[in-house]
């Protein structure tokens, strides 16, 4: 028999592999706050960025990765997980390489549209994958220390600017999309997506592979159990289109091992429940990241730790704000087995109001100055808690089999969108709200959240997928 940490184990060091892309999306994401720490309004500097590139630059890259989610999401399901995983990393390496050698703000804007369709294209394999791969015990834990690694980045790359220049910062990044590449080639591809291909005997090996590096006959019941799945999802898709008079009917064998869906088969899928109702959650759940207020400030940190009179040095406070976000992630991965996704998304959208309504409060001169960083810490704290890892993990779980990549590309796409515009609009909103008023609007929108989360969001901790769907289906 395979000891309980044997088979964890196992989980863990192919989420490991995964864990990288992660890691290379948080470098993309948090570039902008050391570049525009030294290009903005610096009129020494040859690349000097006047405010309406500096908010192009720090919200380039969001708009350009729904291309990204949008286009992974569709050609994933023939490239598969793995390959895709593999693939993926050729724009980062791209991108960096740019903007390690731009002389010109247009090259900027160009390498940075290139990481940002790269970053769209990791969300809908590397969540698959975990949500595919590991048992349910496992998953939410799994998914959470995925998005402790989005946290690591930024205090890598926060750690790194205040030794390096912005230029070698980008030449260390360019390294990390070749280690990314080489370790993915070493884990196996997800048993469900080799399952729906009809390679079963792929999919025992993989699944040997994953659950401890065990013999096939220790798999079989999960193996079964995984056809099962598939082929009443089969099934129900292909009842489906017999009503719309979308196919003609097909044979037993097809039912196991045929997961062609036409586009008028997936679109009639997409307006099922059990895939409508997740994804307008996990919608919402990301316009909230960026309502109460932390990713949408982050690329303006050094423009708002001067507003906010904070005496810190600033590269230092960035430091401190991301190693709270980390730990934030570290302690949501280690008890939402225990608590549920729930209550911890509820605790984290409530701390994030009280913290942006403190912040207003410094702001209007009720609460003295010293409370500002503390304040950003504990935003950044509650952040990480929950409103980060969260809707990842819903991700890699709400969607049915058939609908998920599709359905994960478009709710990614989603939420770049909703960041492009608060990143974009940020400064124009500051200078009609003054700063104060944007932090009393980010704690009225994290009031709304916590309605709205504490009315519609299921718990999904330590469930299957057959449990979890049918949550949307009643």
């Amino acid at each position: 028999d395979v000891t309980p940490f044997r088979r964890a184990l196992a989980q863990v060091l192919a989420c490991m592999a995964n864990n990288l892309i992660v890691l290379g999306d948080g470098l993309v994401l948090s570039f902008p706050t050391i570049l525009l720490a030294a290009l903005y309004r610096d009129p020494h500097e040859p690349l000097s960025l006047n405010d309406e590139q500096a908010s192009w630059f720090a919200s380039l890259a969001l708009l350009c990765q729904p291309v990204g989610s949008i286009f992974f999401g569709l050609v994933m399901e023939p490239l598969g997980r793995k390959r895709s995983m593999i693939l993926l990393n050729i724009p980062f390496f791209i991108g960096w390489t740019m903007i390690v050698f731009a002389e010109s703000v247009s090259l900027l804007y160009a390498a940075v549209i290139i990481l940002g369709f790269g970053v769209g294209c990791t969300e809908a394999p590397t969540i698959i994958y975990i949500g595919e791969v590991c048992e349910p015990k496992y998953r939410g834990a799994l998914t959470a220390f995925s998005t402790l690694w989005f946290q690591l980045a930024y205090l890598c790359l926060y750690g790194l600017g205040s030794v390096l220049s912005w230029r070698y910062t980008a030449a260390v990044c360019a390294g990390v999309p070749v280690i990314t590449a080489l370790a993915v080639a070493r884990i196996p591809e997800t048993p469900l997506w080799l399952v729906s291909k009809g390679r079963i005997q792929s999919a025992e090996k993989a699944l040997c592979w994953l659950r401890g590096w065990t013999q096939p006959e220790t798999v079989k019941e999960e193996l079964n159990r995984l056809i099962e799945y598939h082929r009443i999802a089969q099934e129900e898709i292909q009842e489906q289109a017999k009503k719309m008079s979308a196919t003609s009917s097909v044979g037993s064998r097809e039912i196991l091992i045929d997961t062609s869906m036409s586009l008028k088969q997936r679109i009639i899928y997409f307006f099922r429940p059990e895939m409508r109702r997740p994804l307008f959650i996990i919608t919402w759940f990301f316009f909230f990241e960026y309502a109460c207020g932390l990713q949408t400030m982050r690329p303006y940190f050094m423009h708002i730790f001067s507003e906010l009179n904070i005496e810190m040095e600033p590269n230092r406070l960035a430091v401190l704000i991301a190693a709270l976000g980390l730990a934030g992630t570290i302690i949501c991965s280690l008890i939402v087995r225990y608590t549920g996704k729930r209550s911890l998304s509820l605790i984290s959208v409530g701390g994030c109001g009280l913290c942006t309504l403190g912040l207003a409060l410094v702001g209007y001169m009720v609460l003295p100055d010293s409370w500002a960083v503390p304040l950003l810490l504990l935003l950044s704290l509650s952040t990480g808690l929950g409103l980060l890892p969260i809707p990842w993990m819903l991700q890699s779980e709400m969607y049915p089999f058939h609908g998920k990549c599709v359905a994960t590309g478009i709710a990614s796409a989603v939420s770049y969108v909703i960041g492009f515009i608060a990143i974009k609009s940020y400064l124009a909103l500051e200078e009609i709200l003054q700063l104060s008023g944007v932090f009393v609007l980010f704690a009225c929108l994290s009031l709304f959240a916590l309605i709205y989360l504490g009315v519609r969001l299921p718990e999904t901790e330590g469930r299957t997928f057959n449990e979890i769907q049918s949550q949307f289906v009643k």
